[in-house]
């Protein structure tokens, strides 16, 4: 009898883990998207949609990076932790020079180099990162199904976006505040990223549970 109190205890109280959070940072990455379409739809330039996006991508590379640290050599977090501060700069910096100093000679230079192929090279570093934190979280367990989607989703994300930048170079007379950007093809990839990641994250949390459920129940 007491044992089977203390089982359905055990499960009424599930433990919080990094594939919540993964989960989590992807559906702020679908939230966003979304926003962002809506904003646009509506005929509103806003910068908040784009910074909702770019903080669920650096959660989940964060989540996926971090998991399982203590395996990770000494040289490997001084290279992630250059990398995670590059790419939060190149993320990050647009929105804040947007907020801070919408009509300055900076944001001025800053726009005009974004329609250069050279910026193209900036997010290099993005799929990188993406990339590491991926390869590293699949290497804490046997690859599944559900750990594949989880992993590569922020990966398809990074590559998306310097899709999304080269498209947004090569048809400069179609960047609107009304266009309908879940037409456009990479705004489309980054929400099927983020929504694969979603959708294998989700899978986890679910037999994480089913695993934690059968563990706890009475044997009797």
């Amino acid at each position: 009898m007491r044992e089977s109190v203390a089982a359905s205890t055990s499960v009424a109280k599930p433990r919080l883990g990094p594939t919540h959070a993964l989960l989590a940072a992807y559906l702020l990455g679908v939230a966003g998207t979304l926003w962002d379409w809506r904003e646009h739809f509506l005929g509103v330039s806003s910068q908040a949609p784009h910074l909702v996006i770019d903080l669920g991508g650096l959660l989940a590379i964060g989540v996926l990076a971090f998991t399982g640290w203590a395996k990770i050599s000494r040289a490997e977090i001084t290279g992630f932790y250059a990398l995670l501060a590059l790419v939060a700069l190149i993320t990050l910096s647009p929105f804040v020079l947007m907020m801070s100093a919408p009509h300055s000679r900076l944001m001025a230079v800053f726009m005009q180099f974004g329609m250069t192929r050279s910026a193209l090279g900036l997010y290099l570093p993005i799929v990188l990162l993406a990339g590491w934190a991926a390869w590293h979280w699949l290497g804490l367990a046997p690859v599944g199904a559900w750990r594949l989607a989880a992993a590569l989703g922020v990966v398809v994300v990074a590559i998306a976006s310097i899709w999304d930048l080269y498209w947004h170079q090569t048809h400069p007379l179609e960047m609107g505040a009304s266009m309908n950007m879940m037409a456009l093809p990479p705004h489309q990839l980054i929400l099927a990223g983020f929504l694969l990641g979603a959708i294998g994250a989700l899978a986890g949390v679910l037999r994480s549970g089913r695993q934690s459920h059968s563990r706890a129940s009475p044997s009797v």
